[in-house]
C-alpha cells in the first residue's frame, strides 16, 4: 500500500475563488519548493484552479527559486484568463518583491478577505 505524499499547501475554496494557504514558514529548500510548485501547478494545469489567492502570511523566508514559481504561476493563469492575488504579506518579503520589481507583476492585499473580494470583481467582469 503506497503512503499518500503530505501536501505542503492548504486549500479552500470561496464562491470560485481558490485560497492557498502554506504550512511551512520558509520556502527555502530545493525539495520543499519542488514538491509545492508541483503541487501549484497541478492545481492550475490538472485540477482546473484558475482564480487564486496565494495567502502568505505563514510564509517568513522564501527564496528566488520560490520567486520562480509564483512567476511562472501567474504566466500559466494570464494564459488560462485566471487570476491571482497576493494577500498577507510580511513587510520584510514584500521588500523582496520591490528589489526584484516584481511589485509591478503582482497583486497585493494586506488582508484574504479584501483579496478574494477583488478577485470576485474581477471574475463578474
Amino acid at each position: 500500500m503506497a503512503l499518500e505524499k503530505e501536501s505542503f499547501i492548504k486549500v479552500t475554496r470561496e464562491k470560485g475563488v481558490s485560497i492557498i494557504a502554506f504550512k511551512e514558514a520558509t520556502l527555502l529548500d530545493a525539495y520543499h519548493i519542488d514538491e509545492i510548485s508541483r503541487e501549484l501547478y497541478d492545481l492550475i494545469d490538472k485540477a482546473g484552479h484558475r482564480y487564486i489567492v496565494l495567502d502568505l502570511s505563514t510564509i517568513k523566508m522564501l527564496s528566488s527559486q520560490t520567486l520562480a514559481v509564483l512567476l511562472s504561476m501567474k504566466q500559466k493563469l494570464d494564459a488560462l484568463d485566471g487570476c491571482m492575488i497576493i494577500c498577507g504579506i510580511d513587510p520584510r518579503l514584500y521588500r523582496v518583491f520591490k528589489i526584484t520589481n516584481l511589485q509591478e507583476v503582482f497583486e497585493f492585499f494586506a488582508e484574504r478577505q479584501l483579496a478574494v473580494e477583488a478577485l470576485l470583481k474581477k471574475i463578474e467582469k
